[in-house]
């Protein structure tokens, strides 16, 4: 045996010691501790959170029950999970599984067994181990077990109901009339109901307890056969099967209240239309003033703005207290302060008012039960310039929605109204200090509704035809002259300019014959050499300061598609108001507005990006400014392909020019191609007029 020297032996035992003592952590570090408890918000059934008790939830499948487990120590850990329930005896059920081990921090999850039983509360748990010691259970520590109720069976199919539109084969109430629909269900476990009607989206209401009733409501925007699809569904999402309650919707009533405001020159009052109340005219309102052009309303009242420029029936016109609707043409004759066109007295001022602010901007205004006034603002009074107006008010969905020229501008959310019975009023408003805001201006076909005006009834009310001026077939042009088709001026052809009526070019038996090509429309087309060639009238063919619109047929010989061509322009003395051409930079069509006739004006340019302007194909083009919204429309082959705001019109002086534009130094851009079929319209025209006219091809 070796042996140590005493003070070797003392100094390895001393270094021994002072080891342990120096490091008292290492004995600590080599402690396993067990995985953490999981926490409540990290454990779900089936997509739903850990609940208990009333907000246990309900599922109509067997769910996944799942959770998030983790380990002080970063050990991998495993779970076990624990599902229980009393069984028809009263005896308690327990099933469970233990998982493969993954990472701390990693989702578990098992989808339930088999013969866990429907409609039974069922009550679930989870632990974690990391192979050394177990963790304690999720419901550990008074935070209880997670449960759930599995529910695999349907609601019974509900029954629908509806005073206002029964299902009974007779027409009721009508467009704008709101219907209410009740839901029921003999299913105790029923909380909502989906519904769908014709044509829409489906929607849900809940009921107020399980097993209710539920109502709904719903604004007809067409007359005709309508129908609702309504399924009961209960707290696991089981929807029941589909019941179809069917009805059939009247056109929208007539108004409650009418003045068309066309009474003859001299007259002291306004007759009714509809509610039986003439309008008694003040000093300050003249009959027989021209009305909107290309409507069907007719003459029109003046008010000159004074104290005295009012009518009123000396009655109310509609129930502000429910849902009503009001519309007027208004030809503003100045625009700097606050004008009302139609209002209704209330209690010290008016209910509603319909016209202009002053600020720049149209406006229906409504004064709420609480004194509050809220506003729906939008489009642009100008002087001189006919615009149509309409309010609604829709007491269900606390709305109101002002309609400029048939388009809706604003709505308002959370807006009430005062049930006001006092008299309603054109030209005038009640204020604090009295009758006031006096209209400068005309005045046309008043109507007021005692129901909502819906957003197709309300384009209609607005609707100015499209007048023809000018249609050049441009099938011959006898004498150099292309005669518009109704009567008006004719199109001067210039330059070495001619008709191309489609003659075959070379002996048809030859067999080196190719045949030439058909004209876009007709007989014949407007042939364009590109070198100085044009058509033109010899003046103005549409009042370009309101609305208008032009279209024709257009080809670009493919031999000048690296140039940039005029097809149609309206020049000034300076400028083109519009000019409508080819770019050959990415074989785009592009429209150009000059803002006021002047070289060098600033312009708005639309071009029609999403659409190809290949060279040898026919194309169709047309140009809409609409006056009343301050828009203007390129359409190409039929279909919007630009639209811009334009407030800028101005009248064209010079006449319509096909294939050529006017330019600092002269006449340019020309045409090389062919024109064809060429319309000039006073109005704007719709999407599906332009698609009529592109039909000719």
């Amino acid at each position: 045996m070796v042996r140590c020297a005493l003070v070797r032996c003392a100094v390895a035992v001393a270094l021994a010691s002072s080891a342990v003592v120096a490091t008292p952590w290492a004995a600590g570090a080599a402690e396993n501790r067990p995985p953490e408890q999981p926490t409540p918000t990290e454990l779900a059934t089936g997509g739903e959170e850990c609940a208990r008790g009333a907000e246990r939830p309900a599922v109509r499948t067997r769910p996944q029950l799942r959770a998030v487990l983790r380990d002080p120590d970063a050990q991998p850990v495993s779970a076990k999970f624990e599902i229980s329930w009393r069984d028809g005896a009263g005896e308690r059920q327990v099933r469970s599984i233990r998982t493969t081990s993954k990472s701390s921090g990693s989702a578990f999850s098992w989808t339930v067994p088999d013969d866990v039983p429907p409609f039974t509360e069922v009550s679930w748990r989870v632990r974690a181990s990391d192979g050394s010691a177990w963790g304690p259970w999720s419901s550990g520590g008074g935070k209880g077990k997670c449960e759930f109720v599995y529910d695999d069976k349907a609601p019974a199919e509900p029954s629908v109901s509806s005073a206002e539109y029964p299902d009974d084969d007779q027409w009721h109430d009508g467009v704008g009339v709101r219907g209410t629909f009740k839901a029921a269900s003999s299913s105790d476990d029923t909380v909502a109901y989906v519904y769908r009607f014709m044509g829409e989206t489906p929607k849900t209401v809940r009921t107020e307890q399980p097993g209710g009733a539920a109502e709904f409501s719903w604004l007809p925007q067409s007359d005709g056969p309508g129908s609702v699809t309504v399924q009961a569904q209960d707290r696991a999402g089981n929807r029941s099967a589909p019941t179809t309650h069917r009805f059939l919707v009247k056109e929208g009533g007539k108004p409650a209240a009418h003045w068309k405001l066309a009474d003859p020159a001299g007259s002291s009052e306004a007759a009714a239309e509809e509610g039986g109340k003439a309008a008694k005219a003040g000093s300050g309102a003249v009959f027989g003033a021209e009305g909107p052009a290309r409507t069907a309303v007719g003459p029109a009242v003046e008010l000159d703005g004074s104290a005295e420029a009012f009518l009123t029936p000396g009655a109310p016109a509609v129930d502000t207290g429910k849902a009503f609707a009001v519309s007027a043409w208004v030809r503003p004759g100045e625009t700097g302060r606050a004008m009302a066109a139609v209002s209704q007295d209330g209690g010290g001022r008016a209910a509603f008012r319909l016209g202009g602010e002053g600020d720049g901007a149209f406006s229906f205004a409504l004064a709420g039960p609480d004194g509050s006034v809220v506003r729906a603002k939008g489009g642009k009074p100008e002087r001189g310039e006919w615009a149509h107006l309409a309010g609604v008010y829709d007491p269900v969905d606390k709305t109101a929605r002002l309609y400029v020229n048939g388009r809706l501008v604003d709505t308002v959310e959370n807006a009430g109204a005062v049930r006001a019975s006092g008299d309603a009023q054109i030209g005038r408003a009640l204020g604090d200090t009295g009758q006031g805001r006096n209209w400068a201006g005309r005045i046309a076909d008043v109507r007021a509704w005692n129901r909502v005006v819906v957003p197709e009834e309300a384009a209609r009310l607005a609707e100015r035809e499209a007048v023809r001026e000018g249609h050049w077939a441009l099938d011959e042009a006898a004498g150099g002259v292309s005669q518009d088709q109704d009567g008006g001026q004719p199109l001067r052809l210039g330059g070495d300019a001619k008709i191309f009526g489609g003659e075959q070019q070379c002996d048809p038996i030859d067999p080196q014959c190719v045949p030439g090509r058909d004209p876009m429309v007709g007989a014949g087309e407007l042939e364009l050499d590109g070198v100085g060639d044009f058509a033109a009238t010899d003046g103005p063919v549409v009042d370009t300061g309101d609305s208008f619109s032009l279209a024709t047929h257009v080809r670009i010989d493919p031999a000048a598609d690296d140039r940039t061509m005029a097809v149609l322009s309206l020049p000034g003395e300076h400028g083109n108001l519009a000019a409508l051409r080819y770019t050959p930079e990415q074989q785009k069509w592009e429209l150009t507005l000059a803002h006021e006739d002047r070289a060098g004006a600033e312009t708005t340019t639309l071009r029609a990006d999403n659409d190809w302007a290949t060279s040898g194909d026919p194309h169709h083009l047309a140009v809409v400014f609409d006056a009343g919204t301050d828009e203007v429309l390129l359409y190409v082959d039929g279909t919007v392909a630009a639209r811009a705001p334009f407030h800028r019109a101005w009248r064209a002086t010079g006449g319509l020019q096909a294939g050529r534009v006017q330019l600092a130094d002269g006449w340019g851009e020309h045409l090389h191609g062919a024109v064809d079929d060429v319309h000039a319209f006073a109005g704007a025209l719709t999407e599906r007029q332009v698609a009529v006219l592109r039909a000719a091809m």
